[in-house]
């Protein structure tokens, strides 16, 4: 009977045992497992979290760093735009200036050529320029001696080509230099000049 007592507490004692081995023990060995999952999947996400946040803190300096560097070429832009101003306001007062002395000049020609009885608007005072040969360089912008003294050999020799035949022969070699000299109202130079020509051409020798 004691023997079998004994037997019975010994049966009952390992199931309980077994019991708490099986509810208390390998349930606390499973949840260390299960919360090492959970804090490498913590430190993961935080991890990438740290990642993002330093991407995030890079980003605004970024941004940042934009920010100033359009700042500055906005700042510079407003200068150059400055300067363009101010230099298309001293263009436009220089030319105003080269205008009022172009005028001023012109006028002062027409002055000393009236004193000297010559005309600076009539080109037939150019020796080998008549009536129609003046009609032709009116109608091609030239009025003036001044305008005259501008204009090339090559250019004067092609306005007599385009004109006819009739005006091929005239010979515009000294014409822009006797316009210069009447331009700059150096009237005796001009004369000795034409004392030379016959019919605008040098003299033979």
């Amino acid at each position: 009977m004691n023997w079998l007592s004994f037997f019975i507490g010994a049966l009952v004692g390992w199931a309980i045992e077994l019991l708490i081995d099986f509810f208390f023990w390998r349930r606390r060995r499973r949840q260390p497992a299960s919360e090492m999952a959970i804090r490498t999947e913590l430190a993961v996400l935080e991890g990438k979290a740290a990642q993002l946040e330093a991407e995030l803190v890079g980003a605004q300096e970024d941004q940042e760093h934009c920010a100033r560097e359009l700042q500055v070429c906005q700042e510079a832009l407003a200068q150059a735009r400055a300067q363009l101003a101010a230099t298309e306001d001293q263009v436009q007062q220089l030319q105003a200036s080269l205008a009022d002395a172009h005028v001023s000049m012109t006028e002062r020609t027409s002055s000393l050529a009236a004193l000297a009885g010559f005309d600076p608007h009539n080109l037939q005072k150019i020796a080998g320029i008549g009536p129609k040969i003046a009609s032709i360089l009116n109608a091609h912008g030239i009025y003036t001696f001044a305008d005259l003294a501008e204009v090339t050999v090559d250019e004067l020799q092609q306005y007599l080509q385009e004109a006819g035949p009739r005006y091929r022969l005239a010979d515009p070699t000294t014409w822009p230099a006797q316009a210069r000299l009447a331009a700059d109202g150096d009237w005796e130079a001009l004369e000795t000049l034409q004392g030379n020509l016959k019919g605008g051409r040098v003299r033979p020798l």
